[in-house]
């Protein structure tokens, strides 16, 4: 491998969620942000769960939540914005248990 080059690791999930604690954020932003708010103020509401599912909060997007975080936007307002921005969603496994039990490891690329 040059040094340029770089491992790509390949894992397949496992749909078997049993015993896995999942939180799910589907098109209702409202519960959403208010989440996202919280972590950011310390909050960990998030350690309550093994796997959460959402929205990405990318530079644009969190753009919107800091202004409804601050208190220069309301909540409609905020959700409203947010909604302009394409949609890209992202598994976090929050705990060790969540990836043990899902993620089996099956090739790897250089790339």
């Amino acid at each position: 491998m040059g040094k340029d080059e770089a491992i790509l690791n390949i894992y397949q999930m496992s749909e078997n969620y049993i015993g896995i604690r999942t939180k799910r954020f589907d098109d209702d932003l409202t519960e959403w942000i208010d989440f996202v708010c919280r972590c950011r103020d310390g909050e960990n509401d998030y350690l309550q769960f093994d796997l959460i599912y959402g929205k990405v909060a990318n530079d644009k997007v969190f753009r919107v939540v800091d202004m409804y975080h601050s208190g220069i936007w309301d909540k409609e307002r905020a959700l409203k914005e947010i909604k302009v921005y394409p949609s890209y969603d992202q598994t976090a496994f929050i705990t060790q248990k969540a990836i043990d039990q899902l993620l089996t490891f099956e090739t790897f690329e250089e790339v």
